[in-house]
């Protein structure tokens, strides 16, 4: 992803009636972007907020959801708003029609720039064991590990493959052969394979479930089910508006000629056949 520099804020200050000087915070960095309708973009920190309305036939999803390179919408004057407020304003105030009257608005800047969008696409599994490897598949099903949820195909997902609930599935080997139970088709290693024994049935009665007691070997008929498999394609958005120009009725002018708007992570599941 491409760094983004900051090359000059210029603000041209007037006194306002009441004798305060008219140079506001602009400060967005440690805030998130949040969204409403189709579609407006905002950031709020404490009394201030940065408003960009686009002009797109967009749906949230697929807004979010939509691998940009380099897409550049350009936007018309007035369609960035930077407003500061009498109190803290809440999401709901940007996601109405007709704005309610509180909080007050204290001033506010209109503007234009070039909203620019660059995406980083990632595939991940979300079963707490760290894939490197994206060609590795240990249960040779077309899938490979890293978006695998059960990745030695027993009807038990990677994730809930941790006996010792440390969340890490990497350290439970329940039948100490060397292979993690996230991988082992015999979690036990009493000769039955783990999606012929049951996650729930305690057959002897010794309080450890089947399919991790060696001393049972009650068979499930029929064995487990292989759920589909499910994994998430994680969109993370890099935000940026090109030569920012905004002024107020005052005369002030707040100029960027690359500011960073910030960016956003989403997550589209993505489920198909083992």
């Amino acid at each position: 992803m491409r760094q983004i520099f900051i090359f000059f804020i210029v603000l041209t200050t007037l006194s306002c009636d009441d004798g305060n000087v008219d140079i506001p915070e602009f400060d967005f960095s440690s805030v998130s972007i949040d969204n409403c309708g189709d579609l407006v973009l905002f950031k709020i920190n404490g009394n201030e907020a940065l408003i960009v309305k686009l002009n797109e036939d967009n749906t949230e999803d697929v807004f979010f959801l939509t691998d940009w390179d380099n897409q550049q919408f350009t936007l018309a004057t007035d369609a960035i708003t930077y407003r500061t407020f009498d109190s803290e304003p809440t999401s709901s105030y940007f996601c109405q029609d007709i704005p309610p009257t509180t909080p007050k608005i204290t001033n506010e800047w209109l503007g234009s720039g070039t909203l620019v969008l660059d995406t980083e696409i990632t595939l991940d599994d979300k079963d707490n064991v760290e894939e490197l490897d994206l060609i590795q598949n240990s249960d040779t099903d077309d899938i490979p590990d890293y978006i695998d949820w059960d990745d030695d195909n027993d009807g038990i997902l990677t994730i809930n493959e941790d006996p010792n609930n440390d969340n890490d599935p990497t350290n439970d080997d329940t039948d100490e052969d060397g292979i993690p139970n996230y991988l082992d088709d015999d979690d036990d290693g009493d000769g039955v394979d783990s999606i012929f024994e049951s996650t729930t049935n305690d057959d002897d009665g010794d309080g450890i479930v089947d399919y991790l007691d060696a001393d049972t070997v009650t068979l499930l008929d029929p064995p487990r089910t292989i759920s589909l498999n499910q994994y998430q394609k994680i969109f993370k958005t890099t935000f940026t508006i090109n030569l920012l120009n905004l002024n107020n009725s005052s005369g002030n002018t707040i100029q960027f000629d690359a500011f960073d708007y910030g960016t956003t992570t989403k997550e589209d599941p993505i489920t198909e056949g083992n």
